[in-house]
Formats: C-alpha cells, sequence, structure tokens
C-alpha cells in the first residue's frame, strides 16, 4: 500500500504524456487519477490483504480486462542500494529515477472524498461526541511470515512502547490493524490498551483514508501508515528498526510535519531473509525529546489545551 502511495507521485507526470494502464490491488488509491484518464487491471498477487482487496474491489467494476491494452513493461520498482545511492535516501527518489520523472516535483498527496468521509461517520456515529481529545492513529506493531520484512523492520517493542506511551494520554488512540490467527499477529508488547481498536481489517482503504486525514497524529513504525500519512497531510511519526534506512519515507515531510527516528545503529540490509539480527536499540531519551517538541508545534498547543478537532 506505501509504494502505490509513493508512485500516485510518478504516474501524475507519466500521465502527462503518457496513457497509462496501471497493474494494481489497489484502485481505490487511485481514484482521482481514474477520472483523469488512468485504467487499472487487476495484478495478481499472493499477499492476503492485497487479495482480499483486489477481490472487493473488482465487484464494484473498476478494474479493465488486460488483454484491451498493450503491456509497456514498466515496473516502477527500486531496490535498497539504490535508496542508499540517492541524495534523499527516499523510496520516492530512486522511483523516479527509473521511470525518468522528476523527483523535485513528485507528489503523491491523495484527496479523500466526501463519500469516504460519510463512510467513516457511519461506521463511527457516536465517535465525535466521545472523543475530547485530539485523534491519535496507532499502527501496533505486527507479525506476518508471508513476508519477513515485516517483521525486520518493525522497531525495538520496548522502544517502541515507551516513546508511545511518553504522549498517549493526551490523545484520543485508534489502533489499525488486519490480524488473522497463524497469518499476521501483534507483536510482543505492542497492545496499547487503544481507546478503540479495528484490529480485524474492519476499515477498508476509503475508511483508512477518512480516518487519517481526520487524525491529528499518526504514530506508525514505518509501513503504509508512515506514507499515508504525509499523503493525505497528517502529521507523522515514524520509529525505525532493521531491514531499511530510517529516512526512506522523508519525502513526506514536503506534504506535512514527519518525524523518522532509527536506531543508534542503522541497519539498511533491504534483505526480507536476513537472519541477522538487528541492533535496533534507540537513544530513548534523546527520541523523546524530539517526540514532545513535535507533538507541542504540532498537535498540541500546550500540555492541557489541545488543538480543535477538524
Amino acid at each position: 500500500m506505501g509504494d502505490c502511495l509513493h508512485q500516485r507521485a510518478v504516474l501524475r507526470q507519466l500521465m502527462q504524456t503518457h496513457v497509462i494502464t496501471l497493474g494494481t490491488s489497489w484502485p481505490a488509491i487511485y481514484h482521482d487519477l481514474m477520472t483523469e484518464g488512468l485504467r487499472v487491471t487487476r495484478r495478481p498477487v499472493a499477499l492476503r490483504t492485497q487479495t482480499k482487496n483486489a477481490s472487493r474491489e473488482s465487484e464494484s467494476a473498476k478494474f479493465s480486462p488486460l488483454h484491451q491494452f498493450t503491456r509497456a513493461g514498466l515496473r516502477i520498482a527500486y531496490g535498497g542500494g539504490q535508496v542508499l545511492q540517492t541524495p534523499s535516501k527516499t523510496i520516492l527518489e530512486v522511483m523516479c529515477n527509473v521511470t525518468n520523472t522528476n523527483f523535485a516535483e513528485a507528489d503523491y498527496r491523495l484527496p479523500v472524498p466526501d463519500v469516504w468521509h460519510r463512510a467513516l461517520e457511519e461506521l463511527l456515529p457516536t465517535l465525535s461526541a466521545r472523543a475530547s481529545r485530539p485523534w491519535l492513529v496507532y499502527r501496533p506493531l505486527v507479525e506476518r511470515p508471508e513476508w519477513r520484512g515485516s517483521m525486520a523492520r518493525n522497531a525495538d517493542p520496548g522502544a517502541y512502547a515507551a516513546l508511545f506511551n511518553e504522549i498517549r494520554e493526551r490523545f484520543f488512540v485508534v489502533s489499525v490493524a488486519d490480524l488473522e490467527e497463524g497469518r499476521e499477529w501483534l507483536a510482543s508488547g505492542s497492545d496499547t490498551k487503544p481507546d478503540l481498536s479495528f484490529h480485524k481489517g474492519e476499515l477498508v482503504f476509503e475508511a483508512l483514508a477518512a480516518l487519517f486525514a481526520r487524525a491529528n497524529l499518526v504514530f506508525t513504525s514505518s509501513g503504509f501508515a508512515a506514507v499515508l500519512g504525509p499523503a493525505v497531510g497528517t502529521p507523522t511519526i515514524s520509529i525505525v528498526g532493521g531491514y531499511e534506512d530510517y529516512r526512506c519515507h522523508d519525502s513526506g515531510a514536503k506534504f506535512s510535519p514527519y518525524l523518522a527516528i532509527g536506531p543508534k545503529a542503522g541497519c539498511s540490509c533491504w534483505t526480507s531473509a536476513c537472519r541477522r539480527v538487528c541492533d535496533k536499540s534507540i537513544d530513548v531519551i534523546d527520541a523523546k525529546d524530539k517526540l514532545r517538541n513535535f507533538v507541542t508545534q504540532n498537535c498540541i498547543q500546550t500540555s492541557d489545551s489541545p488543538c480543535p478537532l477538524s
């Protein structure tokens, strides 16, 4: 999902000179581009959440038959080595480099239609009245064996919990995940007892986007939430563990306040099958200071005066 959000920036530029057909499992991510002429066809994948979403969206006839179009063979992809060679150390810059598009002008911001907001309100009819504090969308640490990189890039659980607890009481916390026994589960120590949780995939992409846009802060450990937060203009904190460079999503800082905190000895192997145990230890004292400053500047005006709910 994060990569799909990133490539919105590339597609925007390519569509200025080409007729584009995109193979994807997430048509809703490109809803506005589809109204401008982007055509999407279903891309077969084995990953659980992508397959679930593709099946759901197939029912709404968003996909076009692949046989109607000529395949150009362009793949918007990146490798860890390529990321480290860029000045920005970001995934988005590599995507732009491999497609000959302009990184300086790359814009993956996502408009959230009113109908998505209304659907969220219908799902949470009394929540606005109950939540007097600013909203925080929380991504718990999860583990899923179908892609080992998800475990490698998780932040250190102890540091993740300590940093979250530093600000937790200031917010109404909504935790989101798509758990399934034996296939995806909460990592040890990541259940923070949120005010509200959606841990069974109840929120489809449209509802997630509306929730992230409605929130005052996103707290995550890399992954799609570190991209979706900036895409909808919400301040985002990403606590990074191993696998990838902690700066890889920094391109989102152009669109909303963004803070990435990495380990003292960063790992950038970008190898999901890596067997080395990463040292994910974080300078918690320094990180807490950065966290407090970020929240004060972007979400909480004073310790007892929350910013207005939008």
